[in-house]
């Protein structure tokens, strides 16, 4: 089997962990993969360039993948989320045509942004494979082949808290995510001010620049900001000691899959999320994580993890435990390989 993968880009998280963790268990089974990504990267430009510029040469890249794709021959053409954040789908409809079988995937609710693109992608398409309970529903609106895949991490890359060491005498609450998604912190930064007037702590942000910070009124917490970086990032984030994913429960964040929330589970670091979307269905509260939607329930969740190592111990390593048996690539990747292969099978009808 030959599958043509186009993605995002090599650092963009829907690339990474919805197309890239699978690639090397997919060749292992014998699936040849040709991977073509964005240049630049789907949601970045080139300085020196600009934004405009840097569209057009999003799009002459993608010209160039589908004249060399052209020269191939692909049982699935599988595309990652859309081509491009915009609302134009004509080259998706030319890749479509180099393969038997197009394969959509879908981690967040792009038919949102652009309703009709998404309409008539996944009218055309011969699957869906979508990251949430949520998604599989929107998504079986307009094609009745959908499959779930949840989003996965590989846990073997993530190292487990070592809670044989001393706790720090200032714990770490860390968050980490997309510059454009820094605004969701205003919705602890009450609780964390509160808790800051009683125990010491560090606010540790990770992204890719700390511009969007300034817009946080963090006075009085002590905040410690580092650069995203691949290369580092399961040190930098090993460094947690309790992580947290709030979020607004609005149309576009129920449809959300619960990267971070995983990420820290998988490093055995107790989370506390908002209950939106499928961080509801990924925490049992007080189990291996925390749910809080309130300021209250930001600051009591908050307050018993800051004052008890074996609490953040028990909640971090049962988190782990779940990323081990649900959100494990080395598991889904069977899912995702049973996928393909019953596309190209034609056990998937129209």
């Amino acid at each position: 089997m030959r599958v043509l993968f186009l993605i995002s880009g090599k650092n963009v998280p829907s690339s990474r962990f919805r197309v890239l963790n699978y690639l090397p268990f997919l060749r292992q089974a014998g699936i040849e993969c040709t991977v073509l990504a964005s240049y630049p990267e789907k949601y970045e430009h080139l300085r020196w360039l600009g934004y405009r510029l840097s569209y057009l040469l999003k799009r002459f890249t993608r010209y160039l993948h589908y004249f060399y794709a052209r020269l191939k021959r692909f049982d699935i053409v599988f595309i990652e989320r859309e081509l491009f954040d915009h609302q134009s789908f004509n080259l998706e409809l030319m890749f479509m045509r180099l393969a038997n079988k197009t394969v959509l995937d879908i981690d967040d609710a792009i038919f949102l942004k652009n309703p009709e693109k998404f309409r008539v992608l996944a009218d055309k398409v011969d699957l869906i494979i979508v990251g949430n309970k949520n998604l599989f529903d929107e998504a079986r609106k307009h094609n009745d082949q959908v499959r779930l895949l949840p989003t996965s991490v590989i846990a073997s890359k993530y190292p487990v808290k070592d809670y044989c060491q001393p706790p720090s005498d200032k714990p770490v609450i860390g968050w980490t995510g997309l510059d454009t998604n820094i605004p969701n912190i205003k919705r602890v930064v009450p609780a964390l001010q509160r808790l800051a007037e009683q125990y010491e702590f560090i606010l540790c942000i990770i992204s890719a620049t700390p511009d969007p910070i300034a817009e946080l009124s963090l006075e009085g917490i002590e905040v410690r900001h580092l650069v995203w970086c691949p290369e580092t990032e399961y040190e930098d984030l090993s460094a947690f000691d309790i992580g947290i994913m709030p979020l607004e429960d609005d149309e576009w964040s129920r449809f959300k899959c619960g990267l971070k929330l995983l990420q820290y589970m998988a490093l055995g670091i107790p989370a506390v999320a908002s209950p939106v979307g499928v961080n509801a269905d990924i925490i049992d509260h007080g189990q291996n994580g925390f749910s809080a939607s309130t300021e209250e329930e930001w600051y009591v969740s908050l307050r018993e993890l800051l004052i008890s190592p074996e609490l953040r111990q028990s909640a971090g390593l049962r988190g782990r435990k779940t990323v081990e048996e649900q959100f494990d690539v080395s598991v889904n990747s069977l899912l995702m390989k049973q996928y393909l292969e019953q596309v190209v099978d034609d056990s998937v009808k129209r």
